[in-house]
């Protein structure tokens, strides 16, 4: 980029066909520019500086598009929350994760009956914006699943279902997952 934008910032009009060391070194020749200082060392001064300026602009325009760029890719991944490809619509959910198998894992009666990503307890979101990777909301209801595990040590799998279901029929995460799980 910093090439295309010296390009243009230097590419100073010259006449047609105009083949003097001063349309050259207009141009950027540093040949031409040495030639012109040796004869015109004021003109030559003035052209050289001019580029010189071209050139930090154009270091000016390269940083601020890498920054912009940098920005663009930190808010893209920041503002969808979204650690699935962004295509993902109706994405299927699992609502035992990682994290609340790990807990599940740890739990006095409950150890053993349940893995991440169990197939028996999946769910299908109503669109992209309801479930698309572990958002907020996921991370919310994964730490209120975890704070009922500890809470409640020794759940039965039936009182753990039932809890899960509760969650699972609330409005909001109805309208996140229509048919529940």
């Amino acid at each position: 980029m910093l090439t295309l934008v010296l390009l243009l910032l230097t590419q100073i009009p010259c006449a047609p066909n105009d083949l003097s060391v001063v349309c050259n070194c207009k141009q950027g020749m540093r040949t031409a520019c040495e030639t012109l200082r040796l004869s015109e060392p004021e003109r030559a001064a003035e052209l050289l500086s001019r580029l010189e300026q071209a050139a930090a602009l154009a270091k000016v325009v390269e940083d601020v598009g890498q920054k912009a760029e940098a920005n663009l890719q930190a808010e893209a991944s920041s503002s969808t929350d979204c650690s699935e490809p962004t295509q993902c619509k109706g994405q299927l959910h699992h609502i035992i994760s990682k994290r609340i198998a790990d807990a599940l894992e740890e739990h006095e009666t409950l150890g053993g009956h349940y893995k991440a990503r169990d197939p028996r307890f999946v769910s299908r979101a109503a669109d992209e914006k309801s479930h698309c990777g572990y958002q907020e909301w996921h991370r919310k209801v994964d730490e209120e699943v975890v704070r009922w595990l500890d809470k409640f040590r020794n759940a039965t799998p039936k009182q753990f279902e039932d809890f899960l279901r509760e969650i699972y029929n609330r409005p909001l995460m109805r309208a996140r997952f229509p048919r529940g799980f």
